[in-house]
């Protein structure tokens, strides 16, 4: 095939796809096969699977409200279920949605995170409560001989695949990425995990199966490794993938923003970032900021990092550090420079801590030297 005749082949697919995009609604496709069903049946059908937008219901709850048992309830929701596969329209209405599920998990490797596939099929429509339910019925219930779940255990989150994703593959990949994640030892872009693993002979044998799309979505499903708010990929228990104390959260806003910041931009900054629904308040992270040695105050309620090179200690500590590494004396204007690149304040501040006699003597020629 010409090179051209590709492009409109490309084409043609590309324009199939969007168009399945755009039919793409799962609340309407629900509705359309549960009209079908009796009105217990379709009540049953909504509260099991929370396709009003409502949580979940259990099977005794329902069970309760109808005065029979759980049992019975599973019975109507069995029932119910197979009525709408054996809908002489089923194939038409569910096919907008199942290619479209269909695509974005095989544009994936064919296995994504529950999270990870959700949000790239509700990208378009809105990712409400009540989209995701009736997407996860439908693929759960009604397309079960095209998808399949892997249930959440400790190596795996809750994931999908299609029927012939290599669930071997996937395996053998996360255990790669794990320990490329362990050997360096600090949280990592993906491009850098990305470039990491196309050393390796894993990915010289498999290299044709695995698209950056893929390498991302398998790393995904994995419970040992996760992501920061910063798109930085690391081990789960790590405070700098998943921060859980006030300190891990300070010190990732800080090394985000790579400079020094006042504690009251910080703690705005961590509740922007929303790590999670704990409010962070200015006193409390102020006190945690006096409190770590690895901040540094560098101003009138401004901290850096200390791995940065700023070393603690008030003004005359910063000169007399100055003084001890350079050997040597300094001119006036160099040691307010190189304070001023340690420290936020006044010249005149600087200026006045040399007047210190008993620590810095002024030589003959202006410059300055430790007594």
């Amino acid at each position: 095939m010409s090179d051209f005749s590709s492009s409109i082949l490309d084409r043609v697919i590309t324009s199939k796809k969007i168009n399945e995009i755009e039919q793409f609604n799962p609340v309407e496709v629900v509705s359309l096969l549960t009209k079908n069903l009796t009105n217990r049946e379709e009540d049953v059908l909504r509260r099991r699977h929370g396709l009003l937008g409502k949580e979940n219901e259990t099977l005794e709850d329902i069970g309760a409200s109808y005065n029979v048992t759980r049992e019975r309830i599973r019975q109507i929701e069995s029932t119910a279920v197979g009525k709408i596969k054996k809908l002489k329209n089923f194939n038409i209405i569910v096919t907008p949605l199942e290619n479209t599920v269909f695509s974005v998990l095989e544009q994936h490797g064919g296995i994504m995170s529950e999270d990870s596939l959700m949000h790239e099929l509700l990208q378009v429509i809105g990712d409400t409560f009540i989209n995701r339910q009736n997407i996860l019925f439908s693929i759960s219930e009604l397309l079960d001989n095209k998808f399949k779940a892997i249930n959440e255990d400790a190596e795996y989150r809750k994931s999908w695949r299609l029927i012939h994703a290599p669930l071997s593959l996937l395996k053998e990949m996360c255990d790669i990425i794990l320990e490329l994640i362990v050997t360096k030892n600090k949280p990592s872009k993906i491009n850098d995990i990305l470039i990491e693993l196309r050393n390796t002979p894993f990915f010289q044998k498999y290299n044709s199966s695995l698209t950056d799309e893929s390498i991302t979505a398998y790393i995904e499903t994995s419970q040992a490794i996760s992501k920061n708010p910063f798109g930085e990929y690391g081990l789960s228990k790590w405070g700098s993938i998943v921060p859980k104390r006030m300190n891990d959260k300070i010190y990732l806003v800080l090394k985000r923003y790579g400079k020094p910041m006042h504690f009251t931009d910080i703690a705005k900054s961590i509740n922007e970032t929303r790590f999670d629904d704990r409010k962070a308040y200015p006193p409390t992270v102020h006190n945690e900021l006096i409190l770590n040695k690895q901040y540094v105050l560098v101003g009138r309620g401004i901290y850096a990092l200390k791995e940065w090179g700023y070393q603690p200690g008030v003004v005359s500590d910063v000169l007399v550090d100055i003084l001890k590494k350079g050997q040597k004396s300094l001119s006036r204007d160099e040691l307010v420079k190189t304070v001023l690149a340690q420290r936020i304040v006044k010249k005149n501040t600087i200026h006045l801590a040399l007047t210190d006699k008993t620590k810095f003597k002024k030589l003959p020629d202006g410059t300055y030297f430790l007594v």
